[in-house]
């Protein structure tokens, strides 16, 4: 009886974990969602702050990284380590004023979300996305 408590336990607890990491995932997403959407309308506008809301989305995908690397998704890991790199490069880019870089770093970077999200989740029947 108390290896099925213990069992039972540990179970209880993994399952805890899960619902954790998949609430820090979509809490990083909805951050992610306006700032990326912004950041392409600055890109566009030619608009400077576009440096800060790049930086902002590079420090948003460690939350989607460390969901990966738990669930042991390599792609995902490697989806969330390449927008991080071209967000990156669009915080750079747009602080020289090289906007069509960044415009096509931009498009990189929503590529592969794009991806992620086609290989990572789905959508429930009340109309929101699960997670795969």
């Amino acid at each position: 009886m108390r290896i099925l408590t213990i069992a039972g336990c540990v179970v209880a607890a993994g399952t805890m974990l899960f619902a954790a990491d998949e609430a820090a995932l979509h809490g990083a997403m909805k951050e992610i969602g306006p700032v990326c959407s912004g950041l392409g309308k600055k890109i566009k506008a030619k608009d400077a702050t576009a440096s800060a809301d790049a930086k902002t989305l590079v420090a948003s995908f460690g939350p989607v990284r460390k969901f990966f690397q738990e669930r042991k998704a390599e792609d995902g890991v490697a989806y969330s380590k390449t927008a991080a790199a071209e967000f990156k490069a669009i915080s750079k880019l747009t602080a020289k004023g090289k906007w069509d870089e960044a415009d096509a770093s931009f498009k990189k970077a929503t590529a592969t979300c794009g991806g992620c999200h086609k290989a990572h989740r789905e959508k429930a029947a009340d109309g929101s996305w699960k997670v795969k």
